[in-house]
């Protein structure tokens, strides 16, 4: 049986004054789990600093890999684990910024990283003053757990990308997300949907807390393959969510299922209009 272990960490930056330090401890703490996967919310290392149109942001870029990347492999080195780290980065060859997610495995290093793709604008959402929409496109990573994508945070928004990956075949969904309380109507229907309607896991590690303008969501979860919660975390609290999933329910599951075998590409051409 192919099986693995997922910790996803959902923390706030309210009130803190060294976020990494904060966020590395929480790392180590999940590492005693003895997880094959850590997903950690969305540019997990700063404040959520898009609010505000502050040119002393760009600041807190870096390059991918860096100094975070560094850090992170320090912590886990020769473990068996795979960290899926959300960062501002700052590519040096075009002179370019992006909201991006680096690949970290304990034994075999930096794995590559996405970029990503769909970067909102709304008020207190100045991403696009920030972040370029990435330019690596759907990229698939794969471990000897498991064959996995990412989303940041509004790309979850954009169902041709969910079913993308799942004709890309992948066995899980990760999510790293810095959500407000306002998308809470249709947080858990919508992730769990592409989880459901593709048949693989989805997990996904949310922002808590208030900082400034924003309350942010929490409700971390892992939703499996039909699309039924398997772990969550509440909407006031920081949590660790532990979860086991069977990879090879998933692709059994898929293989059997319908909506892959019943597609008629030649209608979905309006698409891509």
């Amino acid at each position: 049986m192919s099986s693995a272990r997922l910790a996803l960490i959902q923390f706030s930056t309210e009130g803190v004054s060294n976020i990494k330090e904060k966020a590395y401890s929480l790392i180590e703490e999940a590492v005693k789990e003895n997880p094959d996967f850590i997903v950690l919310p969305e540019i997990f290392t700063t404040r959520y600093f898009p609010q505000y149109k502050d040119d002393s942001s760009f600041e807190l870029a870096e390059t991918i890999p860096g100094p975070t990347t560094d850090e992170i492999l320090e912590l886990i080195k020769g473990k068996a684990v795979t960290i899926i780290a959300s960062i501002y980065e700052y590519e040096k060859e075009s002179d370019s910024y992006f909201c991006s997610a680096a690949i970290l495995n304990g034994d075999k290093g930096y794995l590559g990283k996405y970029r990503k793709l769909h970067i909102p604008s709304a008020p207190s959402i100045h991403e696009v003053y920030f972040f370029k929409p990435g330019d690596l496109g759907h990229v698939v990573f794969e471990t000897e757990k498991a064959k996995f994508s990412v989303m940041l945070c509004y790309d979850r928004h954009f169902p041709e990308s969910a079913r993308i990956y799942g004709l890309k075949n992948v066995d899980i969904l990760f999510v790293c997300s810095a959500t407000p309380i306002s998308a809470k109507p249709i947080w858990q229907s919508e992730l769990c949907s592409h989880a459901y309607m593709n048949g693989y896991y989805v997990a996904c590690a949310n922002r808590v807390g208030i900082e400034d303008n924003i309350k942010f969501l929490g409700n971390s979860l892992v939703c499996d393959y039909r699309g039924e919660l398997k772990g969550t975390a509440g909407d006031n609290e920081e949590k660790i969510i532990v979860t086991d999933i069977d990879i090879d329910e998933a692709r059994n599951y898929r293989e059997k299922l319908t909506f892959y075998s019943d597609r008629r590409p030649s209608l979905y051409k309006d698409l891509a209009k």
